[in-house]
């Protein structure tokens, strides 16, 4: 898991960085809160964070503020490291946005240990927004299964009587059997709209997905 971490005090970014790394996460390093807070703006900015509370330019407060100001919709988990050991302090941190803090000089298990915590509260965020994106896909492709499915009946049905009573030497057999074929393409892809098991997409066109109605009917 990538954490966005930083520390304007170089030895001690070093130090958290080291850590870090042992620890299995990916770093990515930022040196102030200015760098911490361009970084939060990116689209694939980490979903773990560990700040400093104090820094130059903007605070790890104040990037706690912007960030929640910021990401609509989308989780982070920030983690002040604070030389503050008075209550109203530490509060003013918590109702800025931070999830957790720990004081500095900082015990190594307990950093890490609360970087699991953070870590875990991601992963579980991030199982609710997907659950709830494939909640939505699926009643969205339900409903739109329901509307389809009518017509493309009778359209199928219109289909079968006209080859019944028309000619077997007419030229226009193939072209209705090849409409009929096409109908039935709809028909398997509206099947698997209504059978969604699981929100899996494929690429379309350059940066940009669409969902693949088969893999999501196959997957369980």
């Amino acid at each position: 898991m990538r954490v966005l971490m930083a520390e304007d005090d170089i030895p001690s970014r070093e130090v958290l960085q080291l850590n870090l790394d042992a620890w299995g996460y990916e770093p990515v390093v930022c040196k102030n809160g200015a760098e911490a807070w361009e970084a939060f703006q990116r689209p694939d900015a980490p979903q773990l964070a560990v700040l400093d509370w104090m820094m130059p330019e903007l605070s790890g407060v104040e990037v706690c503020e912007r960030v929640r100001g910021l990401r609509q919709g989308r989780f982070a988990y920030i983690i002040l490291l604070t030389a503050k050991s008075q209550r109203e302090d530490l509060l003013k941190g918590l109702e800025a946005g931070a999830d957790d803090y720990v004081t500095k000089p900082f015990d190594r298990q307990e950093l890490r240990a609360r970087i699991r915590v953070g870590a875990r509260v991601v992963g579980l965020q991030n199982k609710l927004r997907e659950a709830e994106q494939l909640r939505v896909l699926a009643e969205t492709a339900g409903a739109a299964a329901h509307e389809i499915n009518q017509p493309l009946t009778v359209l199928m049905g219109k289909l079968e009587l006209l080859l019944e009573r028309m000619s077997q030497e007419s030229d226009h057999r193939e072209v209705i059997r090849s409409v009929y074929g096409s109908a039935e393409r709809i028909a398997d892809i509206v099947k698997n709209m209504s059978e969604m098991r699981a929100y899996v997409t494929k690429p379309y066109v350059e940066g940009l997905d669409i969902v693949d109605f088969n893999a999501s009917a196959d997957k369980e």
